[in-house]
């Protein structure tokens, strides 16, 4: 009985840090490899074909990258320390780069993709990005 209660104890130990969701987790993440926009939804409306054709690059020191057959956009990107699911972006002044110029709330992430939802509840915003 007391091993059946200390295994107990420890799956439940793994199963919450597996779920911990730090950001240095996200920064290796979203600093490994390339991206694409797979999904932008505006207030209802599918957006995400905008993006096609963009690659996305994150550097571990706050750059990010946006290039396309048009050339290459710089920008930046943080997470916010208070907060590990906050992640900002500022890159490009033109559309459609500026329509993900701002703070995202992450709602999901593995090692192939992250889900992101406006930081701002008024706006019926969501983002993915997946690894290519």
């Amino acid at each position: 009985m007391i091993t059946a209660i200390a295994v107990t104890s420890c799956k439940k130990e793994d199963n919450s840090s597996s779920s911990n969701n730090s950001t240095s987790d996200i920064s290796g993440i979203i600093t490994s490899g390339s991206w694409r926009v797979s999904y932008y939804h505006e207030s209802g409306n599918d957006h995400t074909t905008n993006f096609d054709g963009y690659t996305f690059t994150f550097s571990s020191n706050g750059n990010m990258t946006a290039t396309n057959s048009s050339g290459t956009t710089n920008g930046t990107w943080d997470i916010d320390d208070s907060n590990a699911n906050e992640f900002h972006m500022s890159i490009g002044s033109t559309t459609p780069l500026t329509d993900i110029n701002n703070g995202w709330l992450i709602t999901s992430h593995s090692s192939t993709e992250i889900q992101m939802k406006d930081d701002n509840s008024t706006h019926n915003e969501e983002l993915h990005f997946t690894k290519i």
